[in-house]
């Protein structure tokens, strides 16, 4: 049963590190160009479009993430559960308030404080892929 969960949750965080990494290098800086009524619209539509991929992707990853450490070993899933922790953490007290009060002038914050999950998810697909491999 560990397997399993391993590597969906594995399957789940390397798609969210591709996510994250396209996030943070185009979609993120993009939206300092918008201007108005076209920013506006365009962040929320963004805001909602974007919950239907990430919210299923991020659910999945902590359910397996759980499961890993239920029926495997959990002082090895110990350091990615803790950068699990750390992405869901910044998502919540970092990005969410930051989107809701998301302005042009206010985007390169965001994209500053974006490198927390970027590099929390490319450390965790890193450790997955040794267990996995292991």
């Amino acid at each position: 049963m560990f397997f399993y969960f391993l590597i969906i949750q594995l399957v789940t965080c390397a798609a969210m590190t591709g996510i994250i990494w396209m996030v943070q290098i185009a979609v993120y800086p993009l939206f300092g160009r918008l201007k108005g009524g076209t920013f506006d619209d365009y962040h929320a539509r963004y805001m909602t479009q974007v919950t239907y991929i990430i919210a299923p992707l991020m659910l999945i990853e902590a359910v397996c993430c759980a499961g890993c450490l239920y029926f495997g070993d959990w002082q090895a899933m110990a350091p990615s559960s803790l950068l699990l922790l750390a992405v869901w953490a910044s998502t919540a007290f970092i990005q969410v308030p930051q989107h809701k009060k998301l302005t042009p002038e206010t985007v390169p914050a965001l994209v500053h404080f974006n490198w927390i999950r970027s590099i929390a998810w490319t450390t965790r697909t890193g450790l997955l892929a040794w267990l996995a491999v292991a």
